[in-house]
């Protein structure tokens, strides 16, 4: 008797946290993900870095100017350090007696590189980075919105499973209460009740370790959105069958077209070219512009003077001769990276062959196993109304029910998992494929209903209809 109560209690919790939960989509929870994941923040400040540092490169093609200012204050007593001091005339020494003085010095500088082997290629690789950079952070953004899918579907497959065992736990206690009526009709035991009174307790136990994982989903996609993990959110979008063809060969061409690893390596490649350039360049001839012009003066009244004005220009060939076989060492190891990275993508093209296989064949195996999920759900809805028609007339015992319902739970258990792995499995496609793991059909095909190849069983007399499976109710919804 104390049931009723503390289950209404439970659905009014249910009620009011389903009211104050956030709706939220698939893709509303990979925007969030992608916003405010530090994976994903900390790929665009090192694309940021490799932006600087490009910019930092090409300013060796661009003159360098710098405007100085100094003030100087001295005394300097070199005459009277001379050896044969002690030879002039002592009037002739106080006419010399060092004094302090002041100097104000304000002029220009430019420094301009004309010629070096080592400039262009730096300009180069440095655009090279930036392009490197723009694809580390494609990559961080699509694992982390793979994981966001992920975490999303796995919120809802709990989901799923929480509303199947709610649905077992209503069915069994109509099957308690048929058991009870029989009993009050004489054409059942105790022993029969009591049967069921255990199944109905132990439906309530798995259901409470549903719902448990349940809350366990939840918490891992809100981590995966960066926001508190006792955050309420309702799921907007539902696990849904959309039929995809795919081959292998298709998957590894566009995979190697499109994926943000492969192009990285290209750039990689690209880099490590223009860095054995650049290392080769420090032992050839380098042509630099230097030049100041500014003034000089004791007094700040004479500045801008012609008198006071004073300039250079200087033009610098540099030809290293011998760097003690430095440079040499820098070029070996630069092409000795440059060998690295090209078995880099060696092993990227045969993982990226590996990872299309296993998404492949995950798809066709998750779409194999759903369908026949399908029509094992109708068939075990179909022997359980059948069992409970012939419990009621007495021509089964309450084992042959429990045994029924066990089987339409696994089946139901069954045909859920298998949607969950196919939406992953989708999205696992997308992913290898260098796409976005979100769908990109606006309209996917709904999953058929499998209460529509069964037809209905007929409700005994005086016992209530048979409810409508979990599965249904997840369509409907």
């Amino acid at each position: 008797m104390t049931r009723r109560p503390l289950a209404a209690a439970a659905a009014l919790l249910a009620v009011s946290s389903l009211a104050s939960a956030d709706p939220l989509s698939r893709r509303e929870a990979v925007t969030r993900a992608l916003a405010r994941n530090p994976d994903v923040v900390r790929s665009r400040a090192d694309r940021d870095g490799l932006r600087g540092r490009a910019t930092q490169a090409r300013a060796d093609a661009l003159p360098e100017i710098s405007v100085y200012g100094n003030f100087l204050r001295y005394q300097d007593p070199g005459f009277f350090n001379s050896p044969n001091i002690d030879q002039f005339p002592p009037e002739f020494l106080v006419a010399f007696r060092p004094l302090a003085s002041n100097l104000w010095d304000g002029y220009a500088s430019v420094r301009q590189t004309l010629w070096s082997f080592s400039l262009g290629k730096a300009i180069r690789a440095a655009g090279y980075a930036e392009h490197l950079g723009d694809e580390s952070v494609r990559g961080v953004r699509q694992n982390v919105a793979l994981r966001a899918v992920v975490a999303y579907n796995a919120f809802l497959l709990s989901r799923e499973q929480v509303k199947v065992g709610e649905e077992v736990v209503r069915q069994k206690e109509q099957q308690l209460q048929m058991a009870r009526n029989r009993r009050a009709a004489g054409v059942a035991t105790d022993l029969e009740v009591l049967r069921f009174e255990v199944d109905l307790a132990n439906a309530r136990t798995t259901l409470l370790r549903l719902q448990g994982a349940s809350d366990l989903a939840r918490g891992d996609l809100n981590a995966v959105m960066v926001q508190p993990t006792d955050t309420a959110v309702e799921p907007t979008d539902t696990l849904e069958f959309v039929d995809v063809a795919a081959d292998q060969p298709t998957v590894v061409r566009e995979a190697t077209a499109s994926r943000p690893e492969i192009a990285a390596v290209t750039w990689n490649e690209k880099i490590y070219d223009e860095a054995i350039g650049i290392y080769q360049a420090d032992m050839r001839p380098r042509l630099d512009l230097t030049g100041q012009f500014g003034w000089s003066v004791r007094e700040t009244q004479h500045f801008f003077e012609p008198n006071y004005k004073k300039w250079s220009l200087a033009v610098t060939l540099k030809i290293p001769v011998f760097d003690g076989f430095r440079t040499a060492g820098r070029v070996a190891q630069a092409r000795a990276d440059r060998a690295k990275v090209g078995q880099d993508r060696v092993a990227l093209q045969t993982a990226i062959d590996l990872e299309a296989k296993q998404a492949v064949d995950r798809l066709r195996v998750a779409a194999s196993v759903y369908r026949a999920a399908e029509l094992t759900v109708a068939q075990a809805r179909k022997a359980l109304d059948m069992t409970e028609a012939n419990y009621r007339l007495g021509a089964s015992t309450n084992l042959d029910v429990v045994d029924a319902q066990a089987a339409f739970t696994q089946a139901e258990f069954n045909r859920i998992e298998a949607l969950h792995a196919h939406a992953n499995a989708r999205a696992g496609l997308r992913y290898t494929m260098g796409r976005d793991p979100l769908e990109e059909d606006p309209a996917p095909r709904p999953a058929p209903t499998p209460e529509a190849l069964a037809p209905a069983a007929p409700a005994g007399d005086g016992a209530a209809a048979p409810t409508p499976t979990a599965g249904r109710d997840t369509e409907e919804r």
